[in-house]
């Protein structure tokens, strides 16, 4: 199993409306793409000193890398992922953070 986990932090005039948007389109590639078994998205609620200015994260799981790598390349992917990026603060590279793991591989 992979897990895909994502950390965002949006620009400071992106309204909670476009971010539950967002958020929807990204959930919405589960139905056009099977393979992404999961997707789970939330707002950050921990310590203020630990979360580095991640506002949101988002997760979902694939059965394998072949199925995640399809799902990085598939056009939709690629459209939905467009729009979340001109969403995210520009400042510096610290707005998108994503980290893939196999949970058989140590």
């Amino acid at each position: 199993m992979i897990k895909h986990i994502v950390l965002v932090r949006f620009k400071k005039n992106i309204r909670k409306e476009q971010i539950q948007e967002i958020f929807n389109k990204i959930g919405a590639l589960e139905a056009i793409l099977p393979t992404m078994k999961s997707f789970d998205y939330g707002k950050y609620n921990g310590s203020a000193d630990r979360h580095k200015g991640f506002d949101y994260a988002f997760y979902m799981e694939f059965e394998n890398e072949k199925e995640r790598d399809e799902y990085l390349m598939h056009p939709e992917h690629v459209k939905v992922g467009g729009e979340l990026r001109s969403m995210l603060d520009p400042n510096g590279p610290d707005s998108f953070l994503a980290f893939d793991y196999g949970t058989t591989l140590l």
